[in-house]
């Protein structure tokens, strides 16, 4: 017999209310029979990214049921998303011991938890696995095959460290909840930076989001003569409200803070606020006027130091993908140009996060997904040269791991790199940190000099005729490693900016005959490197 899709409804929200009216707070009060609606309540408060109410549900049906293999999967993806992945693993193996072909995507999930815990060898075997059992068509099969060469791209970086020195900036500052976002003032006194704990303005918490609490700004101050920095605290004045209030940057003077405002009438907008020396505190917000905001996502912001250029982060239509970074200069004394999309060199099809410009105003640092990373988000450098923005670099590891590296701030004598990690020793979910990086030459040095060099290239046919629609690949020396690419554009030219001192391998393409090149891209002492390189596509 077949029940109508409305009869089945009533009856499966019947049994949620009844559930939902059970007192959870009790150890053992679950019989057999309510074991499967409570299932399904947990996979109702997962769906609705309450990950901490669907672990409870989970706990209560393991207290009657210890051997369910599917309430410890649930805990597994659980913890996953609370970003605990080594409970995550625990709690799988536990599933799959009992339950060996408990789901078809088990090997995709196992990819994942050893793909965060830095196990790359069995990461890489399990996505292998799923990839030789999922049909290469699936969305899933390509977030495998990303996911793969995430965990290839991990171990060539964890194979060569940087040389630099990372410390926690200890629980003053941070706490057990998600501490991000740290930007420094330029005399290096006071560090800003966001927090969701337990004591923000109202103490709410997100019920229509993440379930956690909502946003607020705080602030530590250096004692200088322990070198020691203070108890945080929230920024004193009107800054903060009762739902996100978060810092993205603050002004070269001190005297202002960039902030990030998510409410009911916005999908997330830049905001500022002025700081009050007489009375030591920070005013409320102010919403930045258009064309930086508009009626989609805006966040993340960096200004130049003498105050007239910002590069920001909107995910605008006409970008190249989700987040882009954009810029525009002052006009007047409250008037921003028509933004400008810093190009695809720059900007990718995913998402680009988080943005800071080097006091010198040509130095871009940024986070993004899109480039290659060791996996999520990863921090890249790109330097502007003779107009053209370089090819990004990977800041490389242990700056860089195999989690979320996103929100940053450079002290402005380039020796200090303050951020935002999940690194093994965070208190709880992401924690700041300290990053001397004054051996790190890629960070510390080269702001007066440039560190790029930018290759022109041209194709010409035997008749010494410009070929537009070449495509070019460069690679690493050796061939193995792909940079970047392009295409000539009419006149036959493509302009790249690459890291100097450094060889690549040039790969031109007309479709109907590829030629290699290689190129020594060594730096002049003074001035710009442009090296120029002819290539003459005909058989």
């Amino acid at each position: 017999m077949k029940f109508p899709f409305l009869t089945i409804f009533i009856f499966l929200t019947s049994i949620l209310q009844l559930s939902a009216q059970k007192d959870t707070t009790k150890t053992g009060f679950m019989d057999q029979a309510m074991v499967t609606p409570r299932m399904i309540a947990a996979r109702h408060e997962f769906n609705e990214n309450n990950m901490r109410g669907a672990l409870l549900i989970y706990r209560e049906v393991l207290e009657a049921e210890p051997n369910n293999a599917d309430a410890m999967y649930g805990i597994s993806q659980c913890q996953y998303n609370l970003k605990k992945y080594r409970l995550a693993l625990e709690y799988l193996d536990k599933a799959i011991a009992i339950k060996p072909n408990l789901n078809k995507e088990t090997e995709f999930f196992y990819g994942q938890i050893y793909h965060r815990t830095a196990q790359l060898d069995k990461a890489i075997i399990a996505f292998q696995k799923f990839m030789g059992m999922e049909n290469p068509n699936t969305y899933e099969y390509e977030l495998a095959t990303e996911y793969l060469a995430q965990c290839r791209y991990a171990q060539e970086m964890m194979a060569h460290p940087v040389d630099v020195t990372i410390s926690n900036l200890g629980n003053l500052i941070n706490s057990r909840y998600d501490d991000y976002t740290p930007s420094i003032t330029s005399d290096g006194k006071m560090i800003v930076f966001t927090s969701r704990r337990n004591d923000t303005k109202g103490g709410r918490i997100d019920e229509q989001g993440d379930y956690k609490y909502f946003e607020d700004i705080y602030y530590s101050e250096l004692d200088e003569s322990t070198g020691e920095w203070g108890q945080s605290s929230a920024v004193e004045g009107e800054l903060n409200t009762e739902t996100y209030d978060a810092v993205l940057s603050i002004f070269p003077s001190g005297n202002g803070m960039y902030v990030y405002k998510n409410t009911v009438n916005t999908t997330g907008d830049i905001f500022y606020s002025e700081y009050r020396p007489t009375k030591k505190e920070w005013s409320a917000a102010e919403k930045m006027p258009r064309p930086i905001n508009t009626s989609y996502f805006e966040g993340s912001i960096s200004m130049t130091s003498d105050g007239n250029t910002i590069y920001f982060i909107s995910e605008r239509p006409e970008g190249q993908g989700q987040g882009d970074i954009y810029v525009s200069t002052k006009k007047g004394d409250s008037g921003w140009s028509h933004p400008k999309n810093l190009g695809e060199f720059v900007n990718t099809e995913q998402d680009e996060k988080f943005v800071f410009i080097h006091p010198n105003g040509k130095t871009l640092y940024f986070s993004s997904n899109g480039h290659q990373t060791m996996g999520s988000y990863d921090i890249f450098k790109t330097e502007m040269v003779n107009g053209e923005w370089s090819v990004p670099i990977n800041l490389g590891y242990p700056i860089n791991t195999v989690n979320e590296e996103s929100t940053f701030s450079l002290t402005q004598d380039n020796k200090t790199l303050m951020i935002a990690a999940e690194y093994d020793d965070s208190f709880g979910e992401r924690d700041i940190y300290h990053i001397d990086v004054s051996k790190y030459k890629m960070l510390a040095e080269g702001y007066e000099n440039s560190t790029y060099g930018q290759l022109l290239l041209t194709c010409t046919d035997a008749g010494g005729s410009m070929v537009k629609g070449v495509n070019v690949e460069v690679y690493s020396a050796s061939g193995l490693k792909y940079i970047t690419g392009g295409k000539t554009d009419k006149l036959g030219r493509l302009k790249i900016n690459l890291p100097g001192n450094q060889k690549y391998r040039i790969v031109a393409n007309d479709g109907d005959f590829t030629k290699t090149e290689e190129v020594d891209m060594q730096l002049k002492t003074q001035g710009e490197t442009v090296i120029k390189l002819d290539i003459v596509v005909t058989n």
